[in-house]
């Protein structure tokens, strides 16, 4: 079994992961290979842009996609899923506009 991996900021120790599932509007099937491929890649590089993010696990099916993501104390849960959730979908329309 592993150990627990704490992390530490200035003022705080935490260990927080967060189970997020993005649904497709109207659970439409779009994730197929190539979309839901391109759409982790997109996940992944927003999260470079914030080092103390860190993505765990990411995993698609065809019309949700997984994240197990741990996100410190100091970024609001709701904030962290609205930047993921405007970077990705605007990347989406660029790339596949239909």
């Amino acid at each position: 079994m592993e150990r627990a991996a704490y992390r530490k900021q200035a003022h705080s120790v935490y260990y927080t992961q967060y189970h997020l599932v993005f649904v497709a509007k109207y659970r439409r099937k779009i994730f197929k290979k190539g979309v839901g491929s391109y759409l982790m890649g997109t996940m992944s590089n927003i999260v470079k842009k914030y080092p103390d993010l860190e993505i765990l696990e990411m995993n698609t099916d065809e019309d949700h996609i997984h994240l197990l993501i741990i996100i410190p104390p100091k970024y609001s849960v709701s904030n962290i899923v609205r930047l993921l959730k405007t970077n990705s979908s605007r990347a989406m329309n660029i790339k596949f506009p239909y």
